[in-house]
Protein backbone atom coordinates (compact mmCIF):
# COMPACT_ATOMS: atom_id res chain seq x y z
CA UNK A 1 0.00 0.00 0.00
CA UNK A 2 2.57 2.42 0.98
CA UNK A 3 6.41 2.56 0.21
CA UNK A 4 8.66 2.49 3.18
CA UNK A 5 9.21 6.08 3.35
CA UNK A 6 6.09 6.76 4.01
CA UNK A 7 5.27 3.92 6.35
CA UNK A 8 7.96 4.98 8.40
CA UNK A 9 6.43 8.75 8.21
CA UNK A 10 3.08 7.31 9.12
CA UNK A 11 4.18 5.35 12.32
CA UNK A 12 5.95 8.42 13.64
CA UNK A 13 2.74 10.48 13.35
CA UNK A 14 0.70 7.46 15.08
CA UNK A 15 3.22 7.15 17.68
CA UNK A 16 3.21 11.22 18.44
CA UNK A 17 -0.61 10.47 18.99
CA UNK A 18 0.01 7.85 21.52
CA UNK A 19 2.62 9.11 22.96
CA UNK A 20 4.64 6.12 23.23
CA UNK A 21 6.22 3.79 20.88
CA UNK A 22 3.92 0.85 19.53
CA UNK A 23 6.12 -2.03 19.96
CA UNK A 24 4.05 -4.36 18.10
CA UNK A 25 3.31 -2.21 15.17
CA UNK A 26 7.14 -1.98 15.06
CA UNK A 27 7.56 -5.65 15.12
CA UNK A 28 4.71 -6.34 12.62
CA UNK A 29 5.88 -4.20 9.79
CA UNK A 30 9.44 -6.41 10.42
CA UNK A 31 7.61 -9.08 8.85
CA UNK A 32 6.51 -9.67 5.38
CA UNK A 33 3.13 -11.55 6.52
CA UNK A 34 2.20 -8.99 8.75
CA UNK A 35 2.87 -6.05 7.05
CA UNK A 36 0.44 -4.75 4.99
CA UNK A 37 -1.95 -5.67 8.22
CA UNK A 38 0.35 -3.63 10.12
CA UNK A 39 0.46 -0.61 7.68
CA UNK A 40 -3.33 -0.42 7.43
CA UNK A 41 -3.55 -0.16 11.42
CA UNK A 42 -1.80 2.87 11.14
CA UNK A 43 -3.82 4.13 8.09
CA UNK A 44 -6.93 3.39 10.54
CA UNK A 45 -5.45 4.80 13.40
CA UNK A 46 -3.81 8.45 11.83
CA UNK A 47 -7.40 8.70 10.25
CA UNK A 48 -9.63 8.17 13.29
CA UNK A 49 -7.49 10.94 14.80
CA UNK A 50 -8.42 13.73 12.22
CA UNK A 51 -12.08 12.85 13.86
CA UNK A 52 -11.05 13.76 17.74
CA UNK A 53 -9.87 12.20 20.05
CA UNK A 54 -8.59 8.54 20.36
CA UNK A 55 -6.81 6.17 22.16
CA UNK A 56 -5.14 3.00 20.69
CA UNK A 57 -4.66 -0.25 21.92
CA UNK A 58 -2.77 -0.32 24.65
CA UNK A 59 0.63 -2.66 26.21
CA UNK A 60 -2.26 -4.98 27.65
CA UNK A 61 -4.26 -5.82 24.36
CA UNK A 62 -7.98 -4.45 23.61
CA UNK A 63 -9.49 -3.21 20.57
CA UNK A 64 -7.17 -1.54 18.27
CA UNK A 65 -8.29 1.93 18.12
CA UNK A 66 -11.05 3.96 20.54
CA UNK A 67 -12.81 6.91 19.17
CA UNK A 68 -14.33 10.02 20.98
CA UNK A 69 -17.58 10.53 19.07
CA UNK A 70 -19.30 13.87 18.87
CA UNK A 71 -22.11 13.00 21.44
CA UNK A 72 -19.33 12.24 24.17
CA UNK A 73 -18.92 8.41 24.16
CA UNK A 74 -16.52 6.19 22.91
CA UNK A 75 -16.80 4.10 20.72
CA UNK A 76 -14.41 0.28 19.80
CA UNK A 77 -12.42 -0.03 16.25
CA UNK A 78 -11.29 -3.26 15.48
CA UNK A 79 -8.94 -3.04 12.23
CA UNK A 80 -8.83 -6.25 9.83
CA UNK A 81 -6.69 -5.90 6.80
CA UNK A 82 -7.94 -8.91 4.08
CA UNK A 83 -5.40 -11.19 1.89
CA UNK A 84 -6.53 -12.96 -1.26
CA UNK A 85 -7.73 -16.19 0.42
CA UNK A 86 -6.07 -18.06 -1.65
CA UNK A 87 -3.14 -16.15 -3.23
CA UNK A 88 -0.99 -19.42 -2.95
CA UNK A 89 -3.19 -20.99 -5.81
CA UNK A 90 -2.36 -17.83 -7.66
CA UNK A 91 1.46 -17.62 -6.98
CA UNK A 92 1.58 -21.17 -8.06
CA UNK A 93 -0.16 -20.83 -11.02
CA UNK A 94 2.33 -17.96 -12.30
CA UNK A 95 5.10 -19.97 -11.00
CA UNK A 96 4.21 -23.29 -13.88
CA UNK A 97 3.37 -20.72 -16.03
CA UNK A 98 6.93 -19.28 -15.93
CA UNK A 99 8.50 -22.87 -15.88
CA UNK A 100 6.45 -23.70 -19.34
CA UNK A 101 7.78 -20.49 -20.93
CA UNK A 102 11.44 -21.29 -19.53
CA UNK A 103 11.13 -25.05 -21.02
CA UNK A 104 10.09 -23.87 -24.72
CA UNK A 105 12.72 -20.84 -24.76
CA UNK A 106 15.55 -23.35 -24.73
CA UNK A 107 14.26 -24.99 -27.27
CA UNK A 108 15.60 -22.60 -30.26
CA UNK A 109 15.84 -19.61 -31.28
CA UNK A 110 12.04 -19.58 -32.44
CA UNK A 111 10.69 -21.38 -29.77
CA UNK A 112 6.66 -22.13 -29.29
CA UNK A 113 4.48 -20.87 -26.86
CA UNK A 114 3.20 -22.94 -24.18
CA UNK A 115 -0.23 -21.91 -22.46
CA UNK A 116 -1.87 -22.81 -19.13
CA UNK A 117 -5.46 -23.40 -18.26
CA UNK A 118 -6.21 -24.60 -14.79
CA UNK A 119 -9.37 -25.65 -13.52
CA UNK A 120 -10.36 -27.57 -10.21
CA UNK A 121 -13.17 -29.63 -8.76
CA UNK A 122 -15.99 -28.16 -7.47
CA UNK A 123 -16.03 -26.68 -3.98
CA UNK A 124 -18.10 -23.74 -2.30
CA UNK A 125 -15.59 -21.63 -1.75
CA UNK A 126 -13.76 -21.66 -5.26
CA UNK A 127 -12.07 -24.35 -7.58
CA UNK A 128 -9.89 -27.22 -5.86
CA UNK A 129 -6.87 -27.31 -7.70
CA UNK A 130 -4.08 -29.36 -7.23
CA UNK A 131 -0.64 -27.78 -8.37
CA UNK A 132 3.48 -28.08 -7.59
CA UNK A 133 5.19 -26.64 -4.86
CA UNK A 134 8.33 -24.58 -5.54
CA UNK A 135 10.59 -27.39 -4.75
CA UNK A 136 8.96 -29.80 -6.99
CA UNK A 137 10.12 -28.40 -10.12
CA UNK A 138 12.43 -31.36 -10.98
CA UNK A 139 9.69 -33.86 -9.90
CA UNK A 140 7.10 -31.81 -12.19
CA UNK A 141 8.87 -31.96 -15.41
CA UNK A 142 10.01 -35.54 -14.72
CA UNK A 143 6.38 -36.94 -14.57
CA UNK A 144 5.32 -38.51 -17.78
CA UNK A 145 2.77 -36.84 -18.98
CA UNK A 146 4.37 -33.45 -19.08
CA UNK A 147 7.91 -35.06 -20.00
CA UNK A 148 6.02 -36.43 -23.30
CA UNK A 149 4.77 -33.40 -23.94
CA UNK A 150 7.63 -31.21 -24.10
CA UNK A 151 9.10 -33.97 -26.29
CA UNK A 152 6.10 -33.82 -28.83
CA UNK A 153 6.65 -30.19 -28.85
CA UNK A 154 10.09 -30.41 -30.01
CA UNK A 155 9.51 -32.80 -32.31
CA UNK A 156 6.86 -31.15 -34.35
CA UNK A 157 7.06 -27.15 -33.09
CA UNK A 158 5.40 -25.61 -36.15
CA UNK A 159 2.17 -27.58 -34.72
CA UNK A 160 -0.55 -27.48 -31.84
CA UNK A 161 -0.43 -29.79 -28.97
CA UNK A 162 -2.21 -29.76 -25.88
CA UNK A 163 -2.44 -32.10 -23.08
CA UNK A 164 -4.57 -32.40 -19.76
CA UNK A 165 -2.58 -33.21 -17.15
CA UNK A 166 -4.16 -36.05 -14.61
CA UNK A 167 -2.01 -35.36 -11.44
CA UNK A 168 -2.16 -31.29 -12.02
CA UNK A 169 -4.94 -29.25 -12.18
CA UNK A 170 -3.71 -27.82 -15.57
CA UNK A 171 -3.91 -28.14 -19.42
CA UNK A 172 -1.00 -27.59 -21.30
CA UNK A 173 -1.62 -25.82 -24.78
CA UNK A 174 1.58 -25.34 -27.29
CA UNK A 175 0.93 -22.70 -30.45
CA UNK A 176 3.81 -22.54 -33.25
CA UNK A 177 6.15 -19.62 -32.69
CA UNK A 178 4.97 -16.08 -32.96
CA UNK A 179 7.03 -13.28 -32.60
CA UNK A 180 4.55 -10.95 -31.50
CA UNK A 181 4.20 -13.58 -28.74
CA UNK A 182 7.94 -14.51 -27.91
CA UNK A 183 8.93 -12.71 -23.71
CA UNK A 184 4.59 -13.60 -23.17
CA UNK A 185 3.67 -16.02 -20.23
CA UNK A 186 -0.01 -16.80 -20.45
CA UNK A 187 -2.12 -18.49 -17.79
CA UNK A 188 -5.86 -18.56 -17.35
CA UNK A 189 -8.87 -19.85 -15.59
CA UNK A 190 -11.42 -19.52 -13.48
CA UNK A 191 -10.70 -17.12 -10.20
CA UNK A 192 -9.24 -18.99 -7.30
CA UNK A 193 -11.37 -17.46 -5.07
CA UNK A 194 -14.93 -17.65 -5.65
CA UNK A 195 -17.30 -17.97 -2.53
CA UNK A 196 -21.24 -19.72 -3.07
CA UNK A 197 -21.73 -19.57 0.55
CA UNK A 198 -21.40 -17.12 3.18
CA UNK A 199 -19.35 -19.05 5.54
CA UNK A 200 -16.54 -19.67 2.70
CA UNK A 201 -16.48 -15.60 2.25
CA UNK A 202 -13.14 -14.24 3.57
CA UNK A 203 -15.27 -11.21 4.86
CA UNK A 204 -17.74 -13.40 6.84
CA UNK A 205 -14.57 -15.13 8.42
CA UNK A 206 -12.72 -12.55 9.54
CA UNK A 207 -15.98 -10.49 10.77
CA UNK A 208 -16.71 -13.87 12.72
CA UNK A 209 -12.86 -14.13 14.13
CA UNK A 210 -13.60 -10.23 14.97
CA UNK A 211 -16.44 -10.71 17.12
CA UNK A 212 -15.27 -12.83 18.96
CA UNK A 213 -11.68 -11.27 20.10
CA UNK A 214 -13.11 -8.70 22.47
CA UNK A 215 -15.84 -7.76 25.02
CA UNK A 216 -16.65 -3.84 24.78
CA UNK A 217 -19.18 -2.42 26.99
CA UNK A 218 -19.50 0.34 24.16
CA UNK A 219 -20.13 1.35 20.75
CA UNK A 220 -18.19 -1.53 18.85
CA UNK A 221 -17.31 -0.92 14.61
CA UNK A 222 -15.07 -3.61 12.84
CA UNK A 223 -13.19 -1.67 10.02
CA UNK A 224 -12.50 -4.35 7.16
CA UNK A 225 -9.85 -2.99 4.59
CA UNK A 226 -7.44 -4.32 1.21
CA UNK A 227 -6.03 -3.45 -1.86
CA UNK A 228 -5.80 -7.12 -2.81
CA UNK A 229 -8.65 -9.19 -1.59
CA UNK A 230 -11.33 -10.13 -4.26
CA UNK A 231 -13.80 -10.42 -1.60
CA UNK A 232 -14.39 -6.61 -1.34
CA UNK A 233 -14.49 -5.71 -4.73
CA UNK A 234 -17.98 -5.08 -6.29
CA UNK A 235 -16.94 -7.10 -9.15
CA UNK A 236 -18.23 -10.70 -8.87
CA UNK A 237 -19.01 -14.17 -10.37
CA UNK A 238 -22.17 -14.55 -11.62
CA UNK A 239 -22.24 -17.98 -8.66
CA UNK A 240 -20.28 -15.84 -5.89
CA UNK A 241 -22.50 -14.50 -2.93
CA UNK A 242 -22.69 -10.82 -2.18
CA UNK A 243 -20.54 -9.38 -0.04
CA UNK A 244 -23.71 -7.67 2.09
CA UNK A 245 -25.22 -11.29 2.46
CA UNK A 246 -21.76 -12.46 3.82
CA UNK A 247 -21.79 -9.98 6.06
CA UNK A 248 -25.24 -10.12 7.56
CA UNK A 249 -24.76 -13.92 8.30
CA UNK A 250 -21.38 -13.11 9.75
CA UNK A 251 -23.22 -10.59 12.39
CA UNK A 252 -25.69 -13.16 12.37
CA UNK A 253 -28.05 -12.67 15.98
CA UNK A 254 -24.75 -11.11 17.29
CA UNK A 255 -25.62 -7.92 19.48
CA UNK A 256 -22.10 -6.94 19.94
CA UNK A 257 -21.32 -4.73 16.83
CA UNK A 258 -22.98 -1.44 16.10
CA UNK A 259 -21.80 -1.97 12.73
CA UNK A 260 -19.09 -2.82 9.95
CA UNK A 261 -17.20 -0.32 7.39
CA UNK A 262 -15.77 -1.67 4.53
CA UNK A 263 -13.04 -0.05 2.36
CA UNK A 264 -12.02 -1.14 -0.45
CA UNK A 265 -8.79 0.11 -2.02
CA UNK A 266 -8.68 0.32 -6.20
CA UNK A 267 -7.41 1.99 -9.24
CA UNK A 268 -9.97 4.88 -9.87
CA UNK A 269 -11.79 4.14 -13.55
CA UNK A 270 -10.12 6.63 -16.17
CA UNK A 271 -7.35 8.11 -13.85
CA UNK A 272 -4.02 9.16 -15.20
CA UNK A 273 -1.77 8.46 -14.22
CA UNK A 274 -3.05 5.36 -12.02
CA UNK A 275 -4.58 6.28 -8.80
CA UNK A 276 -5.90 4.03 -6.24
CA UNK A 277 -8.57 5.39 -4.09
CA UNK A 278 -9.74 3.76 -0.60
CA UNK A 279 -13.94 3.23 -0.66
CA UNK A 280 -15.29 2.87 2.48
CA UNK A 281 -18.97 1.40 2.66
CA UNK A 282 -20.89 1.94 6.35
CA UNK A 283 -23.43 -1.19 7.80
CA UNK A 284 -25.04 -0.44 10.62
CA UNK A 285 -26.09 -3.68 12.34
CA UNK A 286 -29.92 -4.42 12.62
CA UNK A 287 -29.50 -5.31 15.97
CA UNK A 288 -26.88 -3.74 19.09
CA UNK A 289 -26.90 -3.25 22.08
CA UNK A 290 -25.09 -0.31 22.10
CA UNK A 291 -26.56 1.51 18.05
CA UNK A 292 -24.58 4.50 16.74
CA UNK A 293 -27.00 7.60 16.39
CA UNK A 294 -27.68 9.55 13.10
CA UNK A 295 -25.42 11.99 14.08
CA UNK A 296 -22.80 9.76 15.35
CA UNK A 297 -22.99 7.56 11.94
CA UNK A 298 -22.51 10.89 10.37
CA UNK A 299 -19.28 11.76 12.04
CA UNK A 300 -17.83 8.23 11.34
CA UNK A 301 -18.79 8.47 7.70
CA UNK A 302 -16.40 11.47 7.52
CA UNK A 303 -13.20 8.74 8.35
CA UNK A 304 -10.80 9.39 5.17
CA UNK A 305 -8.63 7.04 4.46
CA UNK A 306 -7.34 8.95 1.15
CA UNK A 307 -4.83 11.01 2.77
CA UNK A 308 -2.23 8.99 2.07
CA UNK A 309 -1.19 7.75 -1.99
CA UNK A 310 -1.38 4.33 -2.18
CA UNK A 311 1.16 2.54 -4.41
CA UNK A 312 2.53 -0.58 -4.72
CA UNK A 313 0.55 -3.89 -2.71
CA UNK A 314 2.73 -5.09 -0.32
CA UNK A 315 3.80 -8.63 -0.77
CA UNK A 316 2.94 -11.25 2.24
CA UNK A 317 6.78 -12.97 1.21
CA UNK A 318 9.72 -10.85 1.68
CA UNK A 319 10.63 -9.17 -1.89
CA UNK A 320 14.15 -9.50 -3.23
CA UNK A 321 16.48 -6.21 -2.75
CA UNK A 322 15.83 -5.00 -6.00
CA UNK A 323 12.23 -4.84 -5.42
CA UNK A 324 11.69 -3.52 -2.21
CA UNK A 325 9.76 0.17 -2.61
CA UNK A 326 11.58 2.12 0.10
CA UNK A 327 11.38 5.31 -1.31
CA UNK A 328 8.39 7.73 -2.77
CA UNK A 329 8.98 6.88 -6.97
CA UNK A 330 9.33 9.65 -9.18
CA UNK A 331 10.63 9.72 -12.67
CA UNK A 332 13.79 11.27 -14.18
CA UNK A 333 12.84 14.54 -16.79
CA UNK A 334 15.03 15.81 -19.77
CA UNK A 335 14.57 18.80 -21.23
CA UNK A 336 17.42 20.91 -23.70
CA UNK A 337 17.23 24.47 -23.51
CA UNK A 338 18.96 27.58 -24.93
CA UNK A 339 22.04 25.58 -25.46
CA UNK A 340 22.05 23.75 -22.29
CA UNK A 341 20.29 20.81 -20.66
CA UNK A 342 18.07 19.99 -17.39
CA UNK A 343 17.91 16.73 -15.78
CA UNK A 344 15.29 16.72 -13.06
CA UNK A 345 15.02 13.07 -10.70
CA UNK A 346 14.09 11.92 -7.41
CA UNK A 347 16.92 13.21 -4.38
CA UNK A 348 16.99 9.88 -3.43
CA UNK A 349 18.16 8.47 -6.30
CA UNK A 350 20.65 10.86 -6.71
CA UNK A 351 21.56 9.67 -3.19
CA UNK A 352 22.14 6.55 -4.41
CA UNK A 353 24.03 7.21 -7.80
CA UNK A 354 26.57 9.37 -5.12
CA UNK A 355 27.07 6.48 -2.78
CA UNK A 356 27.95 4.14 -6.05
CA UNK A 357 25.06 1.86 -4.91
CA UNK A 358 23.01 2.26 -7.96
CA UNK A 359 24.21 4.08 -11.89
CA UNK A 360 21.87 6.90 -13.29
CA UNK A 361 21.41 4.94 -16.40
CA UNK A 362 20.43 1.58 -15.40
CA UNK A 363 18.04 3.45 -13.35
CA UNK A 364 15.88 4.52 -16.08
CA UNK A 365 17.21 2.93 -19.00
CA UNK A 366 20.55 1.83 -20.32
CA UNK A 367 23.31 3.23 -22.24
CA UNK A 368 21.56 2.07 -25.61
CA UNK A 369 18.51 3.72 -24.83
CA UNK A 370 18.33 7.65 -26.73
CA UNK A 371 17.80 9.46 -23.27
CA UNK A 372 21.19 7.67 -22.06
CA UNK A 373 22.59 8.36 -25.73
CA UNK A 374 21.80 12.21 -25.12
CA UNK A 375 22.96 12.23 -21.81
CA UNK A 376 26.01 10.65 -22.45
CA UNK A 377 26.55 12.95 -25.51
CA UNK A 378 26.97 16.07 -23.11
CA UNK A 379 29.06 14.13 -20.54
CA UNK A 380 31.46 12.85 -23.16
CA UNK A 381 32.57 16.31 -24.29
CA UNK A 382 32.80 17.50 -20.71
CA UNK A 383 29.54 19.44 -19.87
CA UNK A 384 29.59 20.54 -16.64
CA UNK A 385 27.02 21.50 -13.74
CA UNK A 386 26.35 24.81 -13.66
CA UNK A 387 22.83 25.40 -11.78
CA UNK A 388 21.04 22.68 -9.34
CA UNK A 389 17.90 23.16 -7.44
CA UNK A 390 15.88 21.73 -5.26
CA UNK A 391 11.92 21.21 -4.64
CA UNK A 392 10.80 19.52 -1.47
CA UNK A 393 8.21 16.63 -1.37
CA UNK A 394 4.94 15.57 0.08
CA UNK A 395 5.65 11.99 1.68
CA UNK A 396 1.77 11.87 2.84
CA UNK A 397 1.01 12.70 -1.25
CA UNK A 398 3.36 10.48 -2.77
CA UNK A 399 5.50 13.38 -4.32
CA UNK A 400 9.29 13.14 -4.24
CA UNK A 401 11.73 15.34 -3.08
CA UNK A 402 13.47 16.79 -6.55
CA UNK A 403 17.00 18.03 -7.70
CA UNK A 404 17.14 19.82 -10.78
CA UNK A 405 20.76 19.80 -12.28
CA UNK A 406 21.71 21.97 -15.19
CA UNK A 407 24.62 21.28 -17.32
CA UNK A 408 26.00 23.74 -20.02
CA UNK A 409 28.96 23.19 -22.42
CA UNK A 410 32.36 23.16 -20.77
CA UNK A 411 34.53 26.50 -21.04
CA UNK A 412 36.85 27.03 -24.18
CA UNK A 413 40.29 25.15 -23.95
CA UNK A 414 42.61 28.08 -22.88
CA UNK A 415 45.55 26.64 -21.71
CA UNK A 416 45.55 22.79 -23.35
CA UNK A 417 43.65 21.28 -26.24
CA UNK A 418 41.14 19.18 -25.36
CA UNK A 419 41.79 15.74 -25.69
Amino acid sequence: MLTEEQAAELLRRCEQVAGRQLTQIRGNLRRASTRAAAVWELLVLEAAAQLGDVRCESEEGGPDVRLRLPTGRWASIEVAYLRPRFEDITRKSSMVARWMHESTARLSAQPPTITCRFHGDDHPAGPKVELPDEHEKKQFFAHPEIAGFLALVAARPLETHQQRLTSYSITLTSHPYNPQHRETMSWGGPAPEAPRIAKEHAAFRVLRGKIRQHKVEEPHLICIGSDVSPALSAVRGPHTIRLEDALSAGIGTSEELSGVLIVHIETALGSHPLTRVARCTAYPTARSRYPLTDTEWKHVRRLNLNRWKYSFALSSREAAVEHRHRHVPGSLTYSPSGGRVKLKLPASVLADVLSGRKKLLNQYGNDQDMFSKQVMACLAVGWAVTGCRFENGDVQAGKAAMVELELGPPHDPVFWPRN
